[in-house]
């Protein structure tokens, strides 16, 4: 069978953008775009013959490059937020701009959710892969360091979706990038979604948005989703925590033990299993969203990012994200769908 198509749909700075699909034996389809090396969309079967999309997604491809957005998009080169725009090499303090109030967040205005990849393709037997790469330049944002970076997606036909990172730098760098899919595997909300997760410790948030406060036991509070519950006893609680963020945004740190996440839709029979080499998952849902722009069509609670990443921090030395010369920054995250 022909398990890849490519299409080109638009140009952008004398480019081409393409989407790319990828199909198994099962009739599970993933769309992906070299814009921003991007998860578009995943279609999963219905007893009905048709097709339900997992994960939250704009009205058009077309759309993505039009407005950052973030959906799906391979996002850094740090993910997240970095505590007013710093860090502290030795005596070196780097400066990098700050997108988000008075914190840089996402890799800058112009991450990688906002670049255009170029791409290889690979067929076998049982799997299909993407490996999208990009060279991101010196001082890009003000970054450090000539990174070479892959990010690559297979379909196999245990309807498991993989997601590979792989970079290096030619000098000292802060390093974090990670998917920012967005999940939902119904119609509306994914408040009633149940969420379990392998994590007995999270980081609450500061008005910065920052984790200054150290870690906090899960146990006995709405963060506490290591057996599962609905996301909706989290969202509806009076958790000053989740009160302040309009719902969850939050660090997760992993216990190590497999799987990370399952996310589940009651009565629908879809599911999605989550494994990762990451440390932790912040876990977003989709708070900012509110029925304008190109993503007019999303709102609050539209879907769940489950973010596979290291932590962020307050430490200005960034230490547990330096990617160094000689070294390498290898990341995998898997989501094997049920339905």
């Amino acid at each position: 069978m022909n398990r890849i198509n490519v299409e080109a749909y638009d140009r952008r700075a004398g480019r081409d953008l393409c989407e790319l699909t990828l199909t198994n034996r099962n009739g599970v389809v993933v769309k992906l775009l070299s814009h921003g090396a991007t998860l578009e969309r995943v279609l999963l079967p219905t007893p009905q013959g048709g097709q339900h999309d997992a994960i939250m997604h704009l009205n058009t491809r077309e759309d993505y490059a039009r407005d950052r957005n973030f959906l799906g998009g391979t996002v850094g080169r740090v993910i997240g937020r970095m505590r007013h725009g710093e860090w502290q090499e030795g005596s070196t303090l780097h400066r990098f701009e700050c997108n988000d109030g008075p914190n840089h967040a996402h890799g800058g205005p112009h991450g990688y959710d906002t670049r255009v990849f170029d791409f290889r393709l690979q067929q076998g037997d049982h799997a299909a892969t993407v490996t999208f790469s990009l060279f991101d330049a010196a001082d890009t944002a003000g970054y450090p360091g000539n990174v070479r970076l892959e990010a690559a997606y297979t379909l196999d036909d245990a309807d498991c979706l993989t997601y590979r990172l792989h970079a290096v730098s030619d000098a000292p760098t802060p390093f974090n990038p990670a998917n920012h899919v967005y999940f939902n595997l119904g119609d509306g909300t994914v408040a009633e979604h149940v969420l379990q997760l392998a994590a007995d410790r999270y980081l609450p948030l500061d008005a910065e948005s920052i984790p200054t406060l150290g870690q906090r036991s899960v146990a006995g509070t709405a963060f506490d989703f290591r057996e599962g519950q609905p996301l909706a006893t989290a969202l509806d609680s009076a958790e000053p925590q989740i009160v302040a963020q309009n719902g969850l945004n939050h660090p997760f740190l992993l216990t190590g033990q497999a799987p990370a996440a399952v996310l589940t839709l009651p009565g629908s029979g879809r599911s999605v299993t989550m494994a990762t080499t990451q440390p932790a998952i912040v876990v977003y849902t989709a708070n900012h969203f509110d029925h304008t722009g190109v993503a007019a069509n999303l709102g609050r609670y539209s879907g769940v990012a489950l973010e596979a990443q290291f932590p962020p921090t307050a430490d200005p030395t960034l230490n547990a994200i330096v990617l160094v010369p000689g070294a390498a920054f290898d990341a995998t995250t898997s989501w094997t769908f049920g339905y």
